[in-house]
Formats: structure tokens, C-alpha cells, sequence
């Protein structure tokens, strides 16, 4: 990954540049570390996360390596990249999301065809990406098999790296309730709106994170 190509996938980013670059740290130490399972995130707007953890894979995984003309050409079996959204944008508010209550629903829309446009311009083979269009109560039970129904791509099985960006209380309970449980040892959690009161409602009905790291930016 070059700096010229990290900012211009950040330009479509709604997050700062520091949640960008853990993003792709995190993904590339989890493969580096071989820790089991696909890379997922729940909340794509634009496609910027899912870009970086894409190349992570690019970069780390010595059998797809990384070129100006890449393209893949076997069926890949490895680690993908699973992708979440409405692509209707965020739902309305509920009675746990007091900071998002006058929020508008449909703000942060990216459609999916945008979404897959700029995974193009960036350079990111679609065998590396699953799409799964809808709102996460009716997507995210479907690849866990606690749904009746079929899913995009197969269900998940396994999740090295999880990544929740839904806003919300309920998008963010329901991620938790049927993704978390998949994480593999040693995999991590990013919650991109861990200071929004509901979302973190949400995380700590199912575990209370201790201990908490981070880095220190200033």
C-alpha cells in the first residue's frame, strides 16, 4: 500500500485517517498471524474499510501478491472481505441513540453500484469481496444460519477481523448477538462508534471489554 493510494481511498472515508490506518493495521496482523476466518465489516458507506482490509489481504497473502495490472486468476479460497450495508443509508433513530436523534434516515447513503465502482478504481479484484445488500436484522442472521433463507457468497464461518459501523443500537445488537460468537481466537473487534451512548449499550450487553488499549495519537 502506497500513501498516495491510502489517501485517495480515505477521500471517500466518513471516519478520520487514524481509524483508516488501524483498520488496515489490524487487518494485516491478523493475517500475519494466521488467525482463522474473513475479514467483515457492517457498515460500508462508501467502501473505504473494506478497501484497506481488501489490500491487507493483497499485501500479506504470498500467493496473490500485489501488482499495477493485478487480477486474479484461480478460484480464490482464502480470506474475503464480507460487506454489510443497506446502501439506503442509516436507519432512523431509536430510544437508546439520544445523540442521533435528530438525525434524519437515508444520511450516509452510498448505493451499491457506487460502492462497487470504487472498489474498481481502487484496484480490488471482486473475489476478494462478498456483498450482502439489506438491513443487518435481515442480512446478518442469514450467513450465521440462524435465519431461514440463503445468503450471498455461503454463510461466515470464521472472523479474523470484525468491523461494526452501524451507528445504532439496534444495528450494532444485532451484529454483536449473531458475529461476535465467530470470532476467532485471537481476531479483533473494531467499533467504529464506540462513543455514541447506544452503540456502546449495545457492546456491553453481550461482553464488557476489558482490557481497553489504544493508541495515542497526540
Amino acid at each position: 500500500m502506497t500513501p498516495e493510494w491510502f489517501e485517495r481511498v480515505c477521500l471517500s472515508a466518513l471516519g478520520h485517517r487514524t481509524s483508516q490506518e488501524q483498520t488496515y493495521d489490524l487487518a494485516r496482523l491478523v493475517l500475519q498471524r494466521g488467525v482463522p476466518g474473513d475479514l467483515v465489516e457492517c457498515g460500508v458507506y462508501a467502501g473505504a474499510s473494506c478497501a484497506l482490509m481488501a489490500r491487507a489481504i493483497m499485501d500479506v497473502v504470498p500467493e496473490i501478491g500485489w501488482g499495477q495490472e493485478y487480477t486474479l486468476t484461480h478460484l480464490w479460497t482464502g480470506p474475503r472481505v464480507h460487506l454489510f450495508d443497506s446502501f439506503q443509508g442509516v436507519p432512523l433513530a431509536g430510544p437508546h441513540d439520544s445523540e442521533l436523534a435528530h438525525k434524519s434516515a437515508g444520511e450516509a447513503a452510498c448505493s451499491l453500484e457506487g460502492v462497487k465502482a470504487n472498489m474498481r478504481a481502487w484496484g480490488i479484484p471482486d473475489e476478494l469481496l462478498v456483498y450482502h445488500p439489506g438491513w443487518f436484522m435481515e442480512t446478518v442472521p442469514l450467513v450465521t444460519g440462524n435465519a431461514a433463507g440463503s445468503c450471498t457468497g455461503g454463510p461466515i464461518r470464521e472472523i479474523a477481523l470484525l468491523r461494526l459501523d452501524g451507528d445504532l443500537y439496534e444495528s450494532t445488537r444485532v451484529c454483536m448477538e449473531h458475529l461476535y460468537r465467530l470470532v476467532s481466537k485471537g481476531g479483533y473487534i473494531i467499533v467504529d462508534d464506540y462513543d455514541l451512548s447506544g452503540c456502546r449499550k449495545a457492546v456491553h450487553e453481550r461482553v464488557m471489554p476489558a482490557p481497553i488499549a489504544w493508541r495515542k495519537w497526540d
